[in-house]
């Protein structure tokens, strides 16, 4: 290879590096009040995609329910209209959400669990979210005995859940 192409090749994969090496904004930066909040709001905007890079007050609530590990509570603002789930998923990626010694709860890992195996049975996305939800938070309630049923391998309660009874909607 000749020398030209040699450099092109190194120009040209400086340039990309920007573009593969995205920083992520932490939490504590994009915490109303913190130094530096608009800057990091603005940083995180343009490396989330957000729309014309900008975002807006429902963004900042995105953003807090994310960083207060309340990421379902976004749910609101999609269905109103405030901000799109590629918005909300834009912003998770980009966060930087890890915390040193902070494991996940038992009733987070619980409902991670369950919200996939109640999947894994047949439940749509929201349904399965929904048993979830009882299964971990109200156990004792009708739809979270009927889950743990399904779960210790109940075919009959399996195909009961699988019809997706009024009673198991969760109320957020």
């Amino acid at each position: 290879m000749s020398f030209l192409k040699i450099a092109a090749l190194v120009v040209a994969s400086f340039l990309a590096l920007p573009s593969l090496v995205q920083a992520q904004v932490a939490c504590q930066d994009v915490r109303y009040g913190a130094s530096a909040y608009h800057a990091r709001m603005d940083e995180l905007a343009r490396i989330a995609r957000l729309p014309n890079q900008r975002w807006n007050r429902y963004h900042e609530a995105a953003v807090k329910n994310i960083c207060e590990g309340r990421p379902l509570e976004n749910r609101g603002l999609i269905d109103q209209g405030y901000v799109t789930a590629s918005d909300v998923q834009g912003l998770m990626r980009n966060l930087d959400l890890f915390r040193a010694n902070e494991p996940r709860s038992e009733i987070g890992q619980s409902y991670g669990y369950s919200r996939k195996k109640f999947g894994d049975m047949g439940l749509c996305s929201a349904c399965a979210d929904n048993v979830a939800q009882w299964y971990t938070r109200q156990p004792e309630s009708r739809c979270g005995k009927l889950a743990r049923q399904a779960l210790e391998g109940n075919p009959q309660a399996e195909r009961l859940l699988t019809s997706f009874p009024d009673y198991c909607i969760w109320k957020y």
